[in-house]
């Protein structure tokens, strides 16, 4: 005996009839997906008009904190682990040397190309520095990659990057490196400083309602690039730093834990990145130049 659907059912039909013209087949496939699961969430939800409004507020005002210097929409993807599972869907497998990590919301556009083992830091930055260096190769053949591109960026010891930060030279700590004929390359940094997420605004009040701690471990932000390779996103977390596990935007991961060992007056750091063949495709960096 057939049962008529009921009116929501309906709709949601309805709905994608009216999107089932779209010409491209991957936009058809997703926005029909989008529409299934949007509905079947509404209607699991229950959702009432007091809470819909809340939900449209609440994207307002993520809407509202969004520009050039901080986006809100991507802050809330990442504390809710859909870009780091959009990472992993894409380019993690088994037996990945390196992790991929999400991008995060402060990766600038055009920061310096500097010389080989120069200071991302500025003279009058404060904190302990670490020299970083390693060696970039073809992950199957083993062979060095020359001029390979290095893009790096990490948080001062104030827990702000430089955008956030008035008092910071403008593009401190970030820089991008070229690895020599033998895919070697050499940094000095910032031994990383863990530091939380944004939390003054609606991202921040979903970490209190969750009773989530709004921190991400110390780590620093590394692009490598080179022509016919899979472009490799990742960060470097300090071995033994107690919050990995519980890192707010959910990046943090074993397969992405350097070792930096005390040197004098600073650490040093030795750090290898094996690239795949692939398409070369740097992501686009949320905030502008």
């Amino acid at each position: 005996m057939e049962t008529t659907a009921g009116p929501e059912q309906a709709l949601t039909e309805k709905v994608l009839k009216a999107y089932s013209n779209i010409e491209n087949p991957r936009l058809k496939f997703i926005v029909s997906v989008l529409i299934k699961h949007l509905h079947a969430c509404v209607k699991e939800m229950q959702v009432t008009d007091d809470e819909w409004e809340f939900a449209w507020d609440f994207m307002e005002r993520m809407a509202a904190m969004t520009g050039p210097e901080r986006n809100e929409f991507l802050l809330f993807a990442d504390v809710i682990g859909v870009s780091q599972l959009i990472e992993t869907l894409n380019h993690e497998k088994p037996g990945q040397p390196v992790g991929f990590a999400l991008v995060g919301p402060f990766l600038r556009a055009n920061d310096p190309f500097r010389e080989r083992g120069a200071s991302i830091a500025s003279d009058d930055t404060t904190g302990t520095r670490v020299r970083i260096s390693g060696r970039v190769f073809d992950f199957e053949t083993n062979t060095p990659i020359e001029g390979a591109i290095l893009d790096t960026w990490q948080a001062a010891t104030n827990g702000f990057y430089e955008n956030q930060d008035p008092n910071q030279p403008d593009y401190n700590l970030r820089g991008r490196f070229r690895t020599d004929e033998n895919g070697n390359f050499e940094i000095v940094a910032l031994k990383p400083t863990a530091y939380p997420v944004p939390t003054d605004g609606p991202v921040g009040e979903l970490l209190r309602a969750a009773r989530r701690p709004p921190d991400r471990p110390a780590h620093i932000h590394f692009i490598v690039s080179a022509p016919g390779y899979e472009t490799l996103v990742t960060q470097i977390f300090v071995n033994g730093d107690p919050i990995i596990e519980d890192d707010a935007v959910f990046t943090a991961s074993r397969n992405m834990v350097g070792d930096f060992e005390k040197e004098g007056d600073h650490f040093r750091l030795t750090y290898d990145f094996p690239l795949k063949r692939g398409v070369s495709i740097m992501p686009k960096a949320p905030i502008a130049a």
